[in-house]
């Protein structure tokens, strides 16, 4: 690891474990450093990796992939931080490694253009517009040709002043990650293909699953286990024949080959038409907080729903649901003999905190 890159990715907040098993799994010889935060916004997650920066672009539980540019692990919460930060960028050998790995990933013709993007939490005696520019009076005076523009920069810089904690770098991918499915048929409220993209890597996908997810929605987390490799079937259905067309049409309009195995169906998750043990996978997002009116009829559901997982699952079968219905989904866990909760995940979903869980069937 001696010539290794340190790098950091953005997460949704909670997602940060998640996507240390994913960068653990796929790139080989990385290794973990910390991680940080930003309230309730993002997770950031450092780690060194010796390979190529474009392996990092193979990532999906993650929004955005940056290199290191400058990090101080206690700065003052006044105007010292300031001139700190200028210094780092003009001068510090740590800034030019990581302009001199992201510019040809985002090498643009014509004269080189950045912009600066400031984050600020926590109680400081500064705005965040003075951080933009002590990064401003940095490039200056290293890079005095280079273009400050407002958008559509080659380069964007990113300050993360996190309380005490500094954490700077090189944006090395574009909107494109976290946005990465047009959907031709969207639904209000889908999951963040992150989020689909981190529940999927805890099912442990294998070439022969045969998955399913019975409140499909739009589909995401169907297109994350299309990209997540290889497997034998695929089945999908949602309560909601609207919905179950449309999870249909998006999975079919990837920009990967047509799916094979792929079933979309008008279905009732909590009368599944499916053959005891007949699937070894399962991912789903469950209704929860302001997604269902009404809580009768969450308790009805969740029971009948884990009643029917536990029905389906295979010996030893995997199950990943996102719910914030903490008590009801373990109070309906307990009525199944053969399921058990492995561990779980704290994450936020369209700005309110739910909890993934792992299942497995006895």
């Amino acid at each position: 690891m001696n010539n290794a890159t340190t790098y950091y990715v953005q997460t949704m907040p909670g997602v940060e474990e998640i996507a240390w098993l994913e960068i653990r799994d796929k790139l080989p010889g990385a290794k973990f450093s910390e991680t940080v935060f930003a309230k309730d916004q993002n997770g950031l997650l450092l780690f060194s990796y010796s390979g190529d920066a474009s392996d990092l672009f193979q990532l999906r539980a993650v929004e955005d992939v940056f290199v290191l540019a400058v990090s101080i692990d206690k700065v003052p919460r006044t105007r010292q931080v300031l001139p700190q930060l200028t210094e780092l960028i003009g001068e510090s050998a740590t800034f030019q490694h990581a302009i001199d790995i992201a510019m040809p990933i985002r090498k643009q013709p014509g004269r080189p253009s950045y912009r600066a993007i400031s984050r600020l939490y926590g109680s400081h005696d500064i705005y965040r517009k003075q951080l933009g520019e002590a990064v401003r009076r940095g490039m200056k005076e290293r890079y005095p040709r280079w273009r400050l523009v407002d958008d559509h920069a080659m380069l964007e810089i990113w300050i993360n002043l996190l309380g005490s904690r500094l954490v700077g770098g090189i944006r090395l991918t574009d909107r494109t990650m976290r946005h990465r499915f047009n959907k031709p048929m969207p639904l209000k409220a889908a999951l963040r293909p992150s989020v689909a993209a981190a529940m999927i890597h805890l099912t442990q996908p294998t070439d022969d699953d045969i998955f399913l997810d019975p409140m499909c929605g739009s589909g995401t987390l169907l297109m994350e286990r299309r990209y997540a490799g290889a497997y034998s079937q695929m089945l999908a259905g949602d309560m909601l024949y609207d919905h179950t067309q449309a999870a249909r049409q998006n999975v079919h309009a990837l920009r990967k080959e047509p799916p094979n195995s792929f079933g979309a169906l008008h279905l009732d998750a909590t009368r599944l038409p499916l053959a005891n043990g007949s699937i070894t996978k399962v991912a789903t997002n469950l209704p929860f907080g302001k997604q269902i009116s009404s809580p009768k009829a969450l308790k009805r559901l969740y029971p009948a729903f884990f009643g029917e997982l536990e029905r389906v699952l295979g010996r030893n079968g995997r199950a990943v649901v996102l719910s914030s219905e903490y008590d009801l989904v373990k109070e309906s866990v307990r009525q199944c003999s053969n399921l058990e909760i492995l561990t779980g995940y704290s994450v936020a979903v369209l700005g309110q905190w739910g909890r993934i869980y792992i299942l497995r069937r006895s």
